[in-house]
């Protein structure tokens, strides 16, 4: 979901970690949701696997920063290319999601429906859930191209100090807005906290580029940057428990992926794998291809993780520690699958992502 002509490995490995990650953001969640109160080993399991994985979403939009700012573009080259590579096959897959809840969703529950209401049916679903609720990401994105030109001709103009200090800027007002409910997938109502959302969001772009740009030998850095990384995830599971032991309820801020704790866990793991190459030919040419799928992977996912669950594969077929992983295979290889036979069909490069 970056630029893919930028074929440095360890950015391709970053994607790839960042796009297994979201699957699997999406399926621990029921872990949590489901267990706590109820069988609290699973939900430790679930607790700690999404506390690995919330620098995920950050982590995309730090490769778009690293990828595109800082560059001179043509404004309608840029565009052009931007929005070709990401509106169109977002145009298609909107159309495949939108048919796959009708037939799933809609249709069974409506058997004497007709045209009209099939349409307010898939109208409300955009406003409500905006068609599936991972689409939140493209909506950000798309926004977010539009200023990317002008973000990285500024930012080209300041030095990486007053970067850093624009960066702590961000973290501050990211903490202070941690209480305000951002509206990220409804588009029926509060469109101010749906844009304060993608502002804030944008912070990730800038640290990204600045990560990228700092001149520190990363390889000296990686394994302070890996002990930071697993304090995080420590940090994120205990708090959680205990704030969700203190409101009786469950607490997911700290999940949270503007939270002080994901952003430090964003920068962690973004420097303990910068400048990192796999030597292994296999490795890296796996990599590299799950890192060229990643924006059609990221799109499919959601249906793929459906169809298991409808077939009776869940987390519930077994301990969460086994049941995850394999599912995680599951989804990541039919994922894949997916995309590659969409490419191998007329046109599919234009729009399976």
């Amino acid at each position: 979901m970056t630029d893919k002509n930028t074929n440095i490995q360890w950015l391709d490995s970053i994607r790839v970690m960042a796009t297994l990650g979201v699957i699997l953001i999406h399926i621990s969640t029921p872990v949590v949701n489901m267990c706590w109160n109820k069988n609290m080993p699973y939900w430790w399991i679930g607790n700690i696997i999404d506390s690995t994985v919330r620098n995920a979403v950050p982590l995309f939009l730090m490769l778009s920063g690293a990828t595109l700012l800082g560059r001179e573009y043509r404004l309608k080259d840029f565009y052009q290319r931007r929005f070709g590579r990401v509106l169109i096959p977002f145009l298609f897959w909107l159309v495949v999601y939108i048919a796959y809840w009708w037939f799933t969703r809609f249709a069974p529950t409506h058997p004497n429906h007709d045209f009209a209401a099939s349409v307010q049916w898939a109208v409300q679903l955009f406003l409500h859930e905006g068609i599936s609720k991972h689409f939140w990401y493209i909506y950000m994105i798309l926004f977010i191209y539009l200023i990317v030109p002008f973000l990285g001709k500024w930012l080209k103009k300041l030095n990486l100090t007053t970067i850093s200090n624009i960066l702590l800027l961000w973290a501050l007002l990211a903490f202070v807005c941690k209480s305000t409910p951002l509206n990220m997938y409804n588009w029926s109502v509060d469109y101010g906290s749906k844009f304060l959302g993608y502002f804030l969001y944008t912070g990730y772009l800038v640290l990204g580029y600045y990560l990228y740009k700092l001149p520190v030998n990363a390889s000296k850095l990686r394994l302070f940057a890996g002990i930071v990384f697993v304090l995080t995830i420590a940090v994120s599971a205990e708090t959680t428990y205990l704030l969700s032991t203190k409101a009786h309820s469950l607490d997911l801020n700290m999940y949270a992926y503007l939270s002080i704790n994901t952003i430090i866990q964003s920068i962690a793991f973004f420097l303990l794998f910068k400048d990192f190459t796999v030597k292994n030919r296999l490795i890296s040419t796996v990599l590299r291809a799950i890192s060229h799928y990643s924006y059609g992977i990221f799109m499919v996912h959601i249906i793929v993780i459906d169809v298991l669950y409808h077939n009776g594969i869940f987390w519930t077929i077994s301990n969460p520690a086994l049941s995850l992983p394999l599912i995680e295979i599951l989804v990541a290889g039919l994922s894949i699958a997916v995309i590659f036979i969409l490419r191998k069909i007329p046109y599919g490069k234009l729009i399976s992502g």
